[in-house]
């Protein structure tokens, strides 16, 4: 079987869904599937230069092909990720796969894409990276709605199967009355060699909240600065600290930097910048929370790999693993307010017992491992068909109101 996967990014800047699709791909290669990843050279605000262009490259053991991006001037234009290249080489090499895996929506690589493996025959299962949940569709709605009508509803029609990480993102696919099947697969999670050793915590230490994501509003950092700000006027004697991993949007890291110096943070917060490989391992098992009060999750990487690193997680009840978090005791699922939330962070301030710790390692390995997820993906791969013209029924999927 051979399998092209297709995303605008990935670029390490991008986060989560960039990263998860290298898993993947790596994961089916081991079981003896021919897939590699077609990609542009975007990574967030500039361009991933560790990439060669239009060759095939080995990425972090797994192939992978890269065309420039054009950058458009019109800041609403840039997320779109034209590359015409891209086109072109897939014009030519599209009959050489079995299928794709086309990985985000609005954006022009995945769109492109989909319409060109339509018109082929191949099939395609489309991964939406959480982009048709309620919360991203009002965002930019006037461009997405635009775009659905015009563009993606075929596109959307088309596919062989809608791949859907939780229950939670299956549900949100299903509000709005697609009729497509959906494939519900999470996601896994690849641990290094070898993990660092959790550091000794001399007692007194501080409890550690680590909060590793990108800056974007949707992961509402300044919810969190808000709820730590509470919690310092309700326990102003409690020793704690967060370390804030990530990078993303300028002007919200600014915003955030300056609302921790008004709400009188600034000395327990330390600032980490974005963080990969040992790095980011060291953090994740250095910490005695993984802290995430997203907005909207549709499934939630880094949550995942807190687990793995045997760190129990305080995620919000919209992050797409918190149902299964919360059966194994893994953590604690918090409303989303600040002052919920500021709750929850309280509850925190006993360092997690090691019955928590193991119940996280222990549902990492269970539920998220790459071994396993990747035959059950090879299952779904063998049923696969195009659907046939006269399913592409021209209804409007019900976007929610703004």
């Amino acid at each position: 079987m051979k399998v092209l996967h297709v995303i605008p990014s990935i670029g390490p800047l991008r986060g989560g869904p960039s990263a998860a699709v290298v898993a993947m791909v790596a994961a089916l290669r081991q079981q003896g599937v021919d897939a590699g990843i077609l990609t542009t050279d975007d990574n967030g605000p500039g361009r991933f230069e560790a990439l060669p262009l239009e060759r095939w490259t080995e990425h972090r053991g797994v192939p992978v092909i890269a065309f420039r991006r054009w950058m458009p001037p019109l800041a609403p234009l840039r997320e779109y990720a034209v590359s015409p290249a891209f086109s072109r080489w897939l014009g030519r090499h599209l009959g050489d796969y079995d299928l794709l895996h086309v990985h985000a929506l609005f954006s022009y690589p995945s769109t492109s894409a989909m319409a060109q493996a339509r018109r082929a025959g191949v099939p395609y299962l489309l991964r939406s990276i959480g982009q048709l949940d309620r919360w991203s569709l009002t965002q930019s709605a006037r461009r997405k709605r635009w775009m659905l009508r015009l563009i993606e509803r075929r596109n959307l029609l088309g596919a062989a199967a809608i791949h859907v990480t939780s229950d939670q993102e299956s549900q949100d696919v299903a509000a709005l009355g697609l009729s497509v099947p959906r494939l519900v697969l999470p996601l896994g999670v690849t641990l290094p060699a070898e993990l660092p050793r959790r550091p000794a915590r001399p007692a007194g230490s501080p409890v550690r909240f680590l909060f590793l994501s990108r800056l974007h509003p949707k992961k509402r950092l300044d919810v969190l600065l808000d709820a730590l700000a509470q919690l310092q006027a309700r326990c102003p004697g409690q020793a704690w600290e967060l370390r804030i991993a990530g990078s993303g949007d300028p002007d919200y890291t600014t915003r955030c930097r300056d609302l921790a110096r008004r709400l009188g943070l600034e000395a327990r917060c330390h600032w980490l910048g974005f963080l990969e490989g040992e790095a980011k391992w060291r953090e994740l098992v250095g910490a005695d929370w993984f802290v995430l009060p997203s907005a909207s999750e549709n499934f939630g990487i880094a949550v995942v790999e807190a687990l793995a690193a045997g760190t129990p997680v305080l995620i919000s009840s919209e992050v797409g693993v918190a149902p299964a978090v919360a059966a194994a005791g893994a953590g604690i699922i918090t409303p989303a307010t600040a002052e919920g939330l500021a709750g929850s962070l309280a509850q925190a301030l006993q360092p997690p017992s090691e019955q928590q710790q193991d119940a996280a390692r222990n549902l990492a390995r269970e539920h998220f491992s790459w071994s396993t997820l990747a035959t059950r993906l090879i299952a779904a791969y063998a049923g696969l068909r195009p659907p046939q013209p006269s399913t592409l029924q021209p209804s409007t999927p019900q976007l929610p109101s703004v």
